[in-house]
C-alpha cells in the first residue's frame, strides 16, 4: 500500500509536499515510513518526523536536492511486521474514536463545536442549541419562539388572529378578505349601547361586481365597468341593512344610497342615482369656471397664435385648430376664414345639456364675442364668432346681437360640447373593454 498524493521537493533532510496532506487521519503515514522519490535515478529515504501536511523530516540528506513538483511514492507496507501493524491499528481507532467524540459533542452540545476531519476544522452548532434558538426570517423561520412574537416578525397585525364567522358570510359570498375585515368590527359588542347585540355583530362588507347591465333608477340606465358595494348590518332583530354603491359608468363616477331599513338579510332598494362630478365628467370653460362635460371640444384661431397654455392640458390633445379631450377623439379643426371655424368627425352639437360657450374673458370680465353652430351638408359643423354688438330696442331695452366677424383671442377658446358617433375611438374602445369585463366572473352578493 501506498500513498502518493501531490508532488515533493526535498533540500538536505526536509521534505516539502505540494497538494499533500501527511497528518490526514487513517493515512497511516509515520515515523519508518519509506519515502521513493521518482527521479534518475531513484532515490530512496526514511521519515524520522512528520512536521505537518506538507512537510516532513527524512533521512538521508537529499544529493543531490530534489526539484519541486517531483512524483513520490511512500510506502505503507511496513504494516506487515508486528510493530507496524500494531501501530497502524493503534492509528486507525484514534482516528475512529475521535470522530465518535466529536459527533457526540455535536448531538449534545449546547453551544457550537468544533471537530476535525481529515485534517480540516469544521464549526457546527451543537443539536440542543438548535431546538433553544428561534431561525430568523433570513433563515427561513419567524424569528421567535411563541405565536405572538412570530406574528410580529412576520409583520402581522392583530387582524391575523380573527377567524371568520361562516354563520355571518353563509355561502362564502364575499371575498375572504372582506370577511376578515368585518369581522373584525365584532370589538364593538362591547359598548355599552350594544351590550344586547349577541348574534351580529356590527360589521361592513363589500363585494365588487363586473359587468355591463344598467342601474336603472330616477336617472336612467347607465352602463357600468366595475361597482363596489358596501354593506353594514345594525343589530341581531334585521334593525337596518344599509347599503352603498359606488360605480364607474359611462358618465362618469355614481352612487347610491340604500332606502333606509330592511328587515334581517333581505336584499336592500335603492335610491336615485346621484352623480359624482370630476375632471371625468366636466371641463374647465376658458374663463376658469365647470361646466358638465362629455365630449368637448376648445377651437383657437391657431396652434401658434393662442397664449393659453391650458387649452391643452391633461386629458386634451390638439386636432387643428383647437383641441378635444379623449371622448372627441378623432374630431379635426380647421379655420376658414376670419370668425369662421369647420369641425368634422362627430355626430353634431351635444343632444342635451349646453352647446356652444363664446370666448370667455380670462379674468372674469365676461363674454368676448357671440358664437353661432350649424350643421353643413357633409356632416359637420361651421362654427362663427361675431363681435358684440349693442342696439337700442324701440322699446329703450339695450339688445345683445351680432357684430363683424372675429377670431378667437389669443388669450381665449371657444367651447364646444358634442355627440360622437357610436363608431367613435371612445365608444369602440369603451365598448371592448365593458365586454371584456363582463366576460370576467362576477363576486356574487347575498
Amino acid at each position: 500500500m501506498i500513498y502518493t498524493t501531490g508532488t515533493i521537493a526535498i533540500s538536505g533532510n526536509t521534505l516539502t509536499g505540494t497538494g499533500t496532506n501527511f497528518t490526514a487521519a487513517g493515512s497511516l503515514i509515520r515515523n519508518g515510513c519509506t519515502v521513493i522519490a521518482m527521479t534518475s535515478p531513484v532515490q530512496v529515504f526514511q521519515i524520522t518526523a512528520i512536521g505537518s501536511a506538507t512537510s516532513l523530516t527524512v533521512t538521508p540528506a537529499a544529493s543531490p536536492a530534489i526539484p519541486a513538483g517531483t512524483k513520490y511514492a511512500i510506502l505503507l507496507s511496513d504494516s506487515l511486521s508486528v510493530d507496524g501493524l500494531a501501530q497502524d491499528i493503534a492509528e486507525t481507532f484514534t482516528m475512529y474514536q475521535r470522530y465518535m467524540s466529536g459527533f457526540a459533542d455535536v448531538m449534545n452540545g449546547t453551544s457550537d463545536v468544533t471537530i476535525t476531519i481529515n485534517g480540516v476544522a469544521v464549526t457546527v452548532p451543537g443539536q440542543k442549541s438548535l431546538a433553544k434558538k428561534a431561525l430568523s426570517i433570513e433563515q427561513g423561520g419567524t424569528g421567535a419562539k411563541n405565536a405572538s412574537g412570530a406574528r410580529t416578525g412576520l409583520g402581522l397585525g392583530n387582524s391575523a388572529t380573527r377567524d371568520v364567522d361562516s354563520q355571518f358570510f353563509p355561502g362564502s359570498a364575499y371575498l375572504n378578505g372582506a370577511a376578515v375585515m368585518a369581522q373584525c368590527h365584532r370589538d364593538y359588542r362591547n359598548l355599552g349601547s350594544y351590550d344586547a347585540i349577541s348574534q351580529y355583530p356590527l360589521g361592513m362588507s363589500f363585494g365588487i361586481q363586473l359587468g355591463g347591465s344598467g342601474w336603472g333608477g330616477g336617472s336612467g340606465a347607465d352602463t357600468y365597468t366595475g361597482m363596489l358595494t358596501l354593506r353594514g348590518w345594525h343589530d341581531a332583530s334585521g334593525g337596518g341593512n344599509v347599503s352603498w354603491q359606488l360605480a364607474s359608468t359611462s358618465q362618469g363616477l355614481k352612487y347610491r344610497q340604500g332606502n333606509g331599513t330592511i328587515q334581517g338579510n333581505t336584499n336592500v332598494g335603492f335610491s336615485t342615482t346621484h352623480t359624482l362630478y370630476s375632471t371625468q365628467n366636466t371641463t374647465k370653460a376658458s374663463d376658469g369656471t365647470l361646466k358638465a362635460a362629455s365630449p368637448i371640444a376648445r377651437i383657437v384661431k391657431s396652434q401658434e397664435e393662442n397664449q393659453r397654455t391650458d387649452v391643452d392640458e391633461v386629458g386634451f390633445t390638439w386636432c387643428g385648430c383647437g383641441t378635444a379631450n379623449a371622448e372627441a377623439e378623432g374630431i379635426k379643426i380647421s379655420r376658414l376664414d376670419v370668425g369662421v371655424y369647420v369641425l368634422i368627425g362627430s355626430a353634431g352639437l351635444a343632444s342635451e345639456g349646453w352647446q356652444l360657450l363664446p370666448p370667455m374673458d380670462p379674468g372674469g370680465m365676461g363674454e368676448l364675442g357671440v358664437v353661432e353652430a350649424e350643421q353643413t351638408e357633409s356632416g359637420g359643423l361651421t362654427i362663427r364668432l361675431f363681435k358684440r354688438k349693442y342696439l337700442l330696442s324701440d322699446e329703450g331695452e339695450i339688445v345683445k346681437t351680432k357684430g363683424a366677424p372675429m377670431d378667437v383671442p389669443a388669450n381665449s377658446w371657444i367651447d364646444v360640447r358634442l355627440d360622437m358617433p357610436d363608431d367613435s375611438i371612445w365608444n369602440t374602445r369603451s365598448s371592448e373593454a365593458s365586454l371584456e369585463l363582463t366576460e370576467q366572473p362576477a363576486v356574487i352578493q347575498p
